[in-house]
């Protein structure tokens, strides 16, 4: 997130709008996942043509946003949960002209997880701790540091259970905590860099139906 600065110089009212709607609950600390889309199954397989096009398919990528929106909210009851697109650099030829357009990742900027979900979990998360974390091992037999560390785990399990085909055989599911405002509008502005740029529709960008954005 070197280019925050750059961003936050170009800001646009629609931005400032995104920023402060993200950030009045002010639940800290907010987590933010990168989700790529990988090429492998659990087993490290090479996964079909049919749904690697996928990737690079707008509409269906929007599907995957509301099916880990939905995951998200009902398993950990997050008060806001706000996804967007970015797309990798593009394809070009010797001549500039775009070859293959990038295909797509997630940014997910999600509220706080309060503590009574993981001391008094539910059946959900309950499910999702006996599924495997770091080193194959179940999230429930694992070490951490303090709750925060193993809410994280729990996030990126969730999104793992919730689509299928993120690819879980490598490691192609990052989160990490936003602690203060000062992360949170770093990292919102990351997330629409493409607009701020003017390389990507705002629409292109936010996924408004997977979002908890409301209308001012």
């Amino acid at each position: 997130m070197n280019n925050s600065t750059t961003i936050k110089n170009n800001t646009t009212p629609i931005i400032d709008a995104i920023i402060k709607q993200i950030s009045e609950g002010e639940d800290y600390p907010y987590t933010y996942t990168v989700v790529y889309l990988g090429f492998y199954d659990d087993n490290g397989l090479k996964l079909p043509p049919s749904i690697i096009r996928q990737f690079w398919d707008k509409e269906e990528v929007n599907k995957t946003c509301r099916i880990i929106y939905n995951s998200l909210k009902e398993t950990f009851g997050m008060d806001g949960v706000w996804m967007f697109k970015e797309r990798h650099a593009d394809l070009l030829d010797e001549n500039g002209e775009v070859l293959k357009k990038g295909k797509f990742h997630l940014n997910i900027i999600a509220s706080n997880i309060k503590d009574r979900f993981i001391e008094d979990p539910n059946r959900k998360v309950r499910r999702l701790l006996n599924d495997n974390g770091r080193m194959n091992i179940p999230i429930k037999d694992l070490q951490y540091t303090d709750i925060d560390e193993l809410k994280i785990e729990l996030v990126n399990a969730c999104i793992k259970r919730a689509a299928k085909w993120v690819n879980r055989f490598q490691y192609s599911i990052k989160t990490q905590l936003l602690l203060g405002p000062s992360d949170l509008e770093d990292t919102t502005l990351y997330c629409l860099k493409e607009f701020s740029k003017k390389q990507a529709d705002f629409t292109d960008v936010v996924c408004f139906k997977s979002s908890d954005f409301y209308k001012p």
